[in-house]
C-alpha cells in the first residue's frame, strides 16, 4: 500500500488570499471594547496595511521541501518546528543546510530570508548548483512582501536579481 502524499505549499497565492492578509483582524464590536491606547495601535497598524497591501508571500522551507531538479531537504538545522499533520513534525531549513538528490549528490542552500529573519530558507531559495526550492510541507508560516516596503538586500538576493551571483 502506498503512503499518503503530504500536502505541499508554494508561494503561489491568489489575489483574494493576498487581500485577506490586509483585512482587519478585529471586528468593530471587539474594537469597541478596546481602551483608547490599544485602539490607536490597532488603527495605526490597519492604516499601514491599507497603505502597503500584500503583494507576495514567501513560505519557510522545511525538511521534505523539494527542489525544481528533484532534491529534497532531508535534515534541517533550525530550532523552528512545524506540525504538518499525523503527528509529524518538521524543522525549518536554514541557509547553509543541504538538499539531497536521488543519485546521492548534495547541494547547499545559499540564499534565504537574510540576517533579519535568521537566514531561514524559503520557497524560492537558491542552491549552490543553481537549483531552487519549489515547495514546503508547512503552509502557515510565511513572510509577506508589501507594496512599497523593500526587504533587506540579503533577502533572497539571487531571486530578486534574477540570476546567481
Amino acid at each position: 500500500m502506498n503512503a499518503p502524499l503530504k500536502a505541499t505549499y508554494t508561494n503561489e497565492v491568489t489575489a483574494e488570499y493576498l487581500r485577506t492578509l490586509d483585512g482587519p483582524y478585529f471586528t468593530e464590536e471587539r474594537l469597541a471594547q478596546f481602551c483608547e491606547e490599544s485602539l490607536a495601535v490597532v488603527r495605526k497598524q490597519q492604516d499601514y496595511l491599507d497603505a502597503h497591501p500584500a503583494r507576495a508571500v514567501y513560505r519557510l522551507a522545511t525538511e521534505g521541501s523539494q527542489t525544481r531538479d528533484g532534491g529534497i531537504i532531508q535534515h534541517a538545522t533550525s530550532p523552528f518546528e512545524f506540525n504538518v499533520g499525523d503527528g509529524q513534525e518538521v524543522r525549518a531549513a536554514l541557509k547553509g543546510d543541504y538538499v539531497m538528490y536521488p543519485d546521492g549528490s548534495t547541494a547547499q542552500i545559499v540564499t534565504g530570508a537574510g540576517q533579519e529573519y535568521g537566514h531561514v530558507a524559503l520557497v524560492g531559495s537558491r542552491l549552490c548548483n543553481g537549483d531552487e526550492i519549489i515547495n514546503t510541507l508547512q503552509g502557515g508560516c510565511l513572510l509577506v512582501g508589501r507594496e512599497g516596503v523593500p526587504f533587506a538586500e540579503d533577502f533572497l538576493p539571487c531571486f530578486q536579481q534574477g540570476e546567481l551571483q
